[in-house]
């Protein structure tokens, strides 16, 4: 009787969770917009106008206080024996503007340089290699949807259109000015501000859900309080995967409105401006990405440990798929001319891709109770899984403007439930 109140008062607390979630995020969310709306402001430079706008190229890799009389440089190259604190100081004291080039072996660096700077005085750029256009065969489209994407998704301050062969700049500015919602505006452009609202309010509900679903696990968060507290956003996040999809009870709405609570706290808990301006990023993406398949995989494995024999097969087909889909979570995978291609087809017709793993495990999800009757049920369950935690992963990037993460995640789900109706049909006459 004992366990039957708790697991009363668990889901009545759990749906006390929910709606003062959902209470917070409708006062907080149009504050954040407000902010994306702003952020998708921004300047289109060429290389022409490196002179005569005032801006220098600083190689990391030699001496860097050489320069004199630049309004604005742009740090590249891989650093070598540089402190970053040291270059906050001199660009500071100079009031000068700097420029963080995205994918380029500065990267980390030049986001270091920005956390150490008093002056505010920075912004991203997003730029393509002239060998890059060859190396990977880029079209005029290919680079239009990189450039547009950089500042859709990311919210890039600035796009550097280089002189690459067989690329009408031109052309790709007008297309640029006319597909993004933001306005161009003249460089150096500000950073993204932060929306003021406390975000200690969703962190507090984001601990709250942890302590229904084991207090212990809530106490320790407090740990993580005094020594970062962009570190117990993660920790309670990637344990909030769990605790949401147990308390849920694989209700399949439910789950779902569980999941888009918990990541739209995550997302405003960290809406500060340095991780707006992705000078900071939320930790432990791999790890979220993996936590509650793997939970669920190997719960169901030891229920079935009797038989675990026959699920060895499976077991060798998930560590290569597993490693494929941690690699493929990052900026840096390998990506084929065909799949490019037809990701810019989708988001020409669509506004802005869909994520394919969403799309795959989402009719699963939404179809668990067909497959419950099978000892392998585990397996379709862990799968259907990952589009929950690809949803959370959508709102873990920061930097992306909240209404695209929205859009993204409503679009893999209008998607999946038409595909979860054919396959509950398929079963059915099987």
């Amino acid at each position: 009787m004992g366990l039957i109140l708790k697991s009363k008062l668990k889901d009545k607390l759990f749906y006390i969770f929910l709606l003062s979630s959902f209470i917070v995020i409708s006062a907080f969310l149009p504050l954040r917009w407000r902010c994306d709306l702003e952020g998708l402001n921004f300047s289109v430079i060429r290389d022409e106008d490196l002179d005569e706008l005032n801006i220098e190229l600083w190689d990391l890799s030699s001496d860097v206080n050489s320069s004199i009389g630049a309004s604005v440089v742009f740090l590249k190259g891989k650093p070598v024996n540089k402190d970053p604190e040291k270059i906050a100081k001199i660009l500071d004291r100079r009031g000068i503007w700097h420029g963080i080039l995205e994918f380029d072996p500065s990267w980390e660096f030049s986001r270091e340089v920005a956390r150490f700077r008093k002056k505010q005085k920075f912004f991203r750029v997003h730029f393509i290699k002239p060998a890059e256009i060859e190396k990977l065969n880029l079209s005029q489209e290919n680079v239009y949807h990189r450039f547009r994407r950089a500042v859709l998704e990311r919210s890039v301050e600035v796009l550097w259109i280089r002189s690459l062969p067989g690329i009408d700049e031109g052309d790709l500015v007008k297309r640029l000015e006319k597909a993004i919602p933001g306005k161009p505006v003249s460089f150096p452009p500000p950073p993204e501000k932060e929306p003021s609202f406390p975000r200690i309010v969703p962190l507090i509900l984001l601990t709250f859900l942890i302590a229904i679903y084991h207090p212990v696990l809530a106490i320790l968060s407090m740990i993580f309080l005094f020594f970062d507290k962009n570190l117990m956003v993660s920790y309670l996040g990637i344990l909030g995967t769990l605790a949401i999809y147990d308390l849920a009870k694989r209700k399949r709405v439910l789950t779902i409105l569980g999941f888009l609570a918990l990541s739209l706290l995550v997302n405003l808990s960290l809406s500060d401006f340095y991780h707006l301006n992705q000078i900071l990023e939320f930790r432990g993406v791999k790890l979220s990405l993996v936590s509650l398949p793997l939970f669920i995989f190997f719960k169901g494995l030891y229920r079935e440990r009797k038989n675990w024999r026959k699920f060895l097969p499976f077991l060798l087909i998930l560590i290569p798929v597993g490693i494929y889909y941690i690699l493929r979570s990052g900026n840096f995978g390998w990506v084929s001319s065909f799949e490019r291609n037809f990701r810019d087809f989708l988001e020409s017709i669509l506004w802005v891709r869909p994520r394919f793993k969403e799309i795959l495990a989402f009719p699963f999800f939404l179809t668990l109770k067909h497959f419950e009757k099978y000892r392998w049920f585990f397996i379709v369950e862990a799968f259907g899984s990952i589009a929950l935690v690809s949803m959370f992963n959508t709102f873990c990037h920061i930097k992306a403007p909240i209404f695209v993460s929205l859009y993204r995640t409503a679009l893999s789900l209008g998607i999946s439930i038409p595909l979860a109706f054919i396959i509950k049909k398929i079963l059915k006459r099987l």
